[in-house]
This record gives C-alpha cells, structure tokens and sequence, in this order.
C-alpha cells in the first residue's frame, strides 16, 4: 500500500482515536498508566532492547537516518532513487489474526506410501511433487496436475490447475487441503509524483522514478470434490516467497522483502508502502507500534515477514522481522531458526564481538512457534559460514551448528571447520574449532547426541562427533577416504548412507599455483558403519558414471528416495560416460575429461548391510528420440526429478511424465503423461 506523507497523518490520527478509546476502556478496568499503553515496551532479558515506533514518521525519520550511515551496506539503489544506502536494526513486525470459515476432510490412502524426505519428523517441507496414498500433486510449470496414483490401472489425471499469473513454487497437502506457494507474475508497481518540466531540469530525471513491490501469494484449494478444487482461502504477503514448513494443522510462510520496497527515497519527494497482508478481500496494514525493532549492531537490509495459517479454521497471522537477509531456514517443532552470513563489517567486528578478527560470521535469529502464536526469542552469531539446512540442528533445547571460517586463497587465513553448541539464549557453551584445515564442509548430519561432518580439499575425512555433553564435544573417529559426500541420510542408528562425488588426486603437472587438489568424477554413493564410533569404516560403495554425471539429489534431499524396510534406495541420475578407448588411450586416467551424456533417470538399488548396493535396474522417461535431440544435456521436461512409490508401485516423476512400474520386477504398469 503507497502511503503519501498527508496520508499518513490521516492513517496516524485514526489510529489514535482508536487508541484513546481503547485508552480510557482499560483505564477503566485496570487503572494502568496511560502513557505504557500509548508506547509499548518489550522487556529483554539480553544486551539489546525490543522498542517501537509511535507512529510512521518516527519509524521513516528512524529509516531515512541510518540510511546516511556511512557503514550501511548498500542495496543497489539507481541514481535516479538518489544512490541511498540503508542500514536498520532488526526488528519485529506484528499483525492480528484474521478468521474465516472452517473446512475439513480426509482423503483414500493406501496401505504404505513414502513421505517427502525431510530434516526432522513432524515438520514437514514443500516440494514440487507430494503425495497422499492416493493421489499424486505435480508442480509443473504453471499447472499443478492432480493424478490419480493408486492402483496403477486406474491411474489417470483427474483435475489440472492452471495458474497464468501465477509463479508456483512448491505445494503443501493437508487432508482434503492443497497449499499453493508461489508469486504473482502481476507485481504492482508504485510511481511517484509525475515530474514537470522544471523539475526534470533541476534533478536530472528524463522519467518518473518508480520501484516495484514483490509479493507472496498462497492459495488454498478444498478437494472434498477432488475432480473440481474449490480456490478456498487466498493470503499475500509482502517480498519474495523463500520458504515454508508444516506443523500438524499449522502452516508457516516466509516471505523477505527489501526495505527500500518500504521506504524509497524519491529525490526530495518522499512515499511510503506500508507492509500489508492480503487475506481473501481484506487487506490489513501494519500499524506503527506493531513495528518492533531491536536496537542491535547488525547491518539489515531486508524484513522477514512469517504468516500463520491454522488449517482447522484458517486463522492467518503474520509478524515480520527486520533482519539481515536471511539466507538459511532450519526449523524444529517448535522454533524457526533464520541464519544471515555476514562478511567483514566495522560495525559488527569491533568491541567485545566473539567474532573479531574473522571475516565472515552467522547471526542466527530464534523465532518460536506454538500455533498462530509468533515470538521472536533471541539472537545468536558464531564465526564462519554455514552450507545449508542440514549445517544446523536443534536437540535437548541446544542449538548446533557447523561453519566453515577463511578460504585456501590467503595464506593468513586458510579454511578450517567449526562445531559451536548454544544454548536456548543462544550462547555459546561448546565448541570444536579448526578441524581439517585447508578443507571445507561438504555436508553435515546432527542425529540426536551424535553429529557427522565431511570436509573435503583432496580426500574425503569423514569425522563422527559426540554431542553428549554439549559443553565438551568431542571428535572421535575420522575416516579418510577419496571422494566426498554431499549429503548424508541415516540408514539405521549404526550405519549412515553418503551421496557425493568419486574424486582422483591431480598430478604433478596438472597443479598450478602449488595447489594440490583432486578432479571429481562421478557419482558415488556410500555405506558407512559407524557402529564403534571412533573407528568408522565405508561398508560399501556404488560409483556411477564418469566426470560429468549428477543428480539432483546431491544439492535437493527431497530428490533422495530412501526405505529402510523395503530396503529400497532410489536417485534420479544424469549419466556421463567416458569411451573405453579414451579411457585406455589415459591409462584409465581421465582427470578433468568429462564423459558425454548418455542417460537419465532413475537408479533403484537394493541396500543391505549384509549385501551392500545391488542395482535392480533402472527407469527413463526418454524416448529413443528424445536421446537424439538431448544433445549434451537431458531433456528438461522429460527428466526425472522425483520418486516415491505407493505400496508396492514406484512411481517416477518429471515435468511432463509419470511412470509407473512395478518395486520387484521393474515392469512398467502405466504411464500418464502430464499435458
């Protein structure tokens, strides 16, 4: 919503009308001093005080003054905006509740189907392709086709959503409820004052500035008729869609939104676009004094805004938070834990900072959950840089978290690998710091007391950790082997499954600048057992292709198709193979050569301890010609990206196709092409 300085006024005098009788009611009631109810405070127990704003020229007044500090980071701004630098404090954003109508219901299932894998059971993560026993939901493009799954002769797609305007992201099932994420390819631009000619000669400007205003959108679909989904419940929300999770009933959404989309400065003409939540035909602006901010030295250049929908009567809540940009969500049943990297800063790295002296550091903001209910908690920092979801876990009420400090390009500050353990308050209590120097963490996997890390330059050190007593952790087994991890999936509370690269030590006279690293080569996949924790040993392994091959389950989890009674592994694969006559011309030595494509689709292994990795056999949804057009790649549509079987069916998903086949035999038991 674009508000001008006189509107703003108007909007200000409402609300304290408003507020005066609200006032003189709990006056009343409660004889409690009219000034603590005119400005809240939020006590703290920490370093930092919560404020907030008493009305919207403070907040932009308070904007627009740290956006002349000379350490703000800049966001980009064009000359025609002025070239402003923003900088705030983080802050905290509150909204009521808005209520609607109830809906519910339950969907056919049959006996055993597999789940979205996900980093901690109970909350559960979009994706692109999910599943109910009986159905199967396929974001593709801007369709979302609803197919019926079980059983496979039966199969056939029942209803498509066309959504034109609409960017879909990925997709929530809930009962008889689809969940939507996605943007609205409509942004609403706001422009400002149109520009006379005099003015166009004083500043310079040929054309009005303007600046667009990023939006969120969820849209809720009731399948009681399954064959025509009913558009239930929208919401928008301001800034970009990063991310979401699902608790039972509860739904979280989290949007970022720059802050210059909240205030831009126009030359010496200045509006204003309050945030706002859209839900249904309501439309909710963000009053002054739910704008909460921490008086912390944290540069910020963004607001974090988390909406709440209880699916049982679509109660929506949102509270937003200006933070650094959050790059990293990990959340547990009852916490959001948002992580923003931050580089070398005169404002952070000075004083009594535990990270001085380093040039990278994570700031990690504890936001807690419990249905609608929203709280910020606390704010933590630790030295370094995280990889991604799975560099983070909370246990037993701590908090845990591997980072990687320095790099292998100045010699003063070579990598190294990091464990801190923090509290609740999010104080560091334990710490193992400089492990592997000179190599980077390749993936990490906290489970329960116990953590595993793999860092990587030429060989791939697999380390186990004990977290047992989370102010002493301990390393104490390392495995060198080649290769690295990228992602670690447990098989049993023995044996943990790693999914990375193959790798082969660079010759002499292919190193440069006294260098000495490894090429990667194809995809391997390994069992280790780490039932005597301090002396793991790699089970066994499974190279598939050459330099070149990939999968998307090597940087996507939700890719990685795991069961442990089925025994049942299964990755999509992009295969790359080398001729065996280049091979033997190398003496089998390819280093940095890559192979040619050859293949994709799924790879289906049967795993065992006892056994190891045995290849049943493999699933394309490529056509003889289709290899020939795929040239160097795959074909984008018709490559599979998800697998998930349903009773004794697996079930193979790419844009454009899916397939089913029988788990045991592997024979095809339908097709269903998604047009």
């Amino acid at each position: 919503m674009l508000i001008k300085k006189s509107d703003v006024k108007m909007v200000e005098n409402q609300n304290m009308k408003v507020k005066g009788i609200v006032v003189v009611i709990i006056l009343i009631i409660t004889g409690a001093a009219f000034t603590t109810l005119l400005i809240p405070t939020v006590e703290s127990t920490h370093s930092y005080n919560v404020n907030v704003f008493s009305s919207y020229d403070e907040l932009f007044s308070f904007y627009n003054d740290l956006a002349s500090n000379e350490y703000s980071y800049s966001i980009g701004f064009d000359d025609m905006l002025g070239g402003q630098r923003f900088s705030a404090p983080k802050a905290v954003m509150e909204s009521s509740s808005m209520d609607s109508n109830s809906a519910s219901g339950s969907s056919d299932e049959s006996s055993s189907y597999s789940s979205t894998n996900v980093q901690v059971e109970g909350v559960d993560e979009p994706d692109i392709v999910k599943t109910d026993g009986s159905y199967i939901y396929v974001v593709s493009g801007q369709e979302i086709f609803i197919v019926k799954a079980y059983p496979p002769v039966d199969s056939e797609i029942v209803s498509t959503l066309s959504l034109e305007s609409f960017s879909v992201s990925n997709i929530f099932i809930n009962d008889n409820y689809l969940i939507v994420f996605g943007t609205p390819y409509n942004t609403q631009s706001y422009y400002n004052e149109p520009i006379d000619d005099d003015e166009k000669s004083t500043n310079g400007l040929s054309y009005t500035p303007y600046y667009y205003k990023p939006s969120t959108k969820i849209i809720i679909y009731d399948l009681s008729t399954i064959e025509e989904p009913v558009e239930h419940k929208t919401i928008e929300m301001d800034g970009y869609y990063f991310n979401a999770r699902m608790i039972g009933d509860y739904v979280y959404v989290i949007s970022i939104q720059n802050n210059y989309n909240i205030y831009p400065l126009m030359e010496e003409n200045q509006s204003y676009a309050i945030p706002t939540i859209k839900v249904d035909n309501e439309t909710r602006m963000v009053p002054p004094t739910d704008i909460h901010y921490i008086d912390s030295e944290e540069p910020v250049e963004t607001t974090t805004h988390i909406a709440s929908i209880d699916l049982t009567d679509m109660t929506v809540t949102q509270k937003s938070f200006i933070l650094g940009c959050s790059q990293s969500l990990y959340a547990s049943e009852n916490n959001i834990y948002l992580a923003s990297q931050h580089y070398f800063h005169p404002r952070l790295f000075s004083g009594n900072s535990i990270s001085s002296g380093n040039e990278q550091m994570m700031i990690i903001h504890k936001i807690s959950l419990d249905g609608t209910t929203i709280n910020y908690e606390v704010k933590g920092e630790v030295p370094g840089r995280i990889l991604n979801q799975f560099s983070m876990d909370e246990h037993d009420g701590y908090f845990r978290i591997a980072t990687t400090t320095g790099n292998n390009w100045n010699t003063d500050q070579q990598l190294a690998n990091n464990i801190f353990v923090l509290n609740s308050d999010l104080e560091q209590i334990g710490e193992i710091e400089d492990i592997a120097p000179g190599e980077q963490i390749h993936s990490a996997r906290f489970m329960g007391e116990k953590a595993y890390l793999v860092t990587f330059k030429k060989i791939d050190p697999f380390f186990t950790i004990d977290l047992s007593d989370p102010y002493d952790p301990q390393i104490l087994g390392k495995l060198k082997i080649p290769g690295y991890s990228d992602y670690l999936h447990p098989y049993d509370e023995n044996h943990i499954i790693g999914i990375g690269k193959n790798t082969v030590e660079a010759l002499d006279e292919e190193s440069w600048r006294e260098i000495d690293f490894s090429w990667y080569q194809g995809i391997k996949i390994a069992l280790f057992d780490v039932s005597d924790f301090e002396n793991p040993i790699e089970l066994s392994k499974i190279i598939i292709g050459d330099r070149g091959t990939s999968s998307p389950a090597l940087y996507d989890h939700k890719a990685f198709l795991f069961d442990f009674e089925k025994n049942l592994l299964v990755i999509p694969v992009d295969l790359y193979e080398i001729d065996e006559e280049i091979k033997e011309k190398q003496g089998n030595y390819t280093g940095s050569i890559y192979g040619d494509f050859t293949y994709q689709g799924a790879y289906i292994y049967n795993l065992s301890v006892e056994e190891g990795f045995n290849l049943t056999g493999r699933i394309t949804h490529l056509s003889d010609e289709d290899m020939k057009k795929s040239g160097f790649y795959p074909l984008y549509e018709k490559s599979i990206t998800r697998t998930l079987y349903i009773d004794d069916f697996l079930y193979t998903i790419s844009q454009g196709m899916i397939k089913i086949n029988d788990l045991e035999s592997l024979n095809e038991e339908n097709s269903i092409t998604l047009e």
